[in-house]
């Protein structure tokens, strides 16, 4: 028979397993860019811990001002790079770095912290 503290070490077990799976694969904030006169497409991400929205759908074909915040003092959240698109920023704390990528083509882009840790995605839809 289990004793009281044999239950709360398996019960614990059991909630930090949920947990964890939750959060690497349960639902995505998502956003959508918005438009700007001239065209390009505006979006705001701020990096708090991770990324917020961590999923950012914009328009394939029209250039993208990605406008990102970053308000957490970790050291893996200094510099945000998107891989794929030869793009690296240093994130000062507490001012908004503008970064202006080019129209895309449809297709999903990964952007990670430094480190890899922090992870997002953008997505270009037709």
């Amino acid at each position: 028979m289990l004793d009281s503290i044999e239950v709360g070490v398996v019960s614990g077990s059991v909630l930090a397993a949920a947990a964890t799976v939750l959060f690497f694969f349960g639902p995505r904030q998502r956003t959508r860019a918005r438009s700007e006169v001239g065209g390009a497409q505006e979006v705001d991400l701020m990096v708090d811990g991770g990324y917020r929205p961590d999923r950012i759908v914009v328009r394939a074909g029209v250039p993208v001002k990605l406008n990102v915040l970053r308000t957490d003092r970790s050291a893996c959240s200094e510099q945000i790079v998107l891989g794929d698109l030869g793009v690296s920023r240093t994130l000062p704390t507490g001012r908004v770095v503008t970064i202006d990528l080019p129209a895309l083509t449809p297709g999903a882009y990964d952007f990670t912290c430094g480190m890899s840790m922090l992870r997002g995605r953008l997505i270009a839809e037709v």
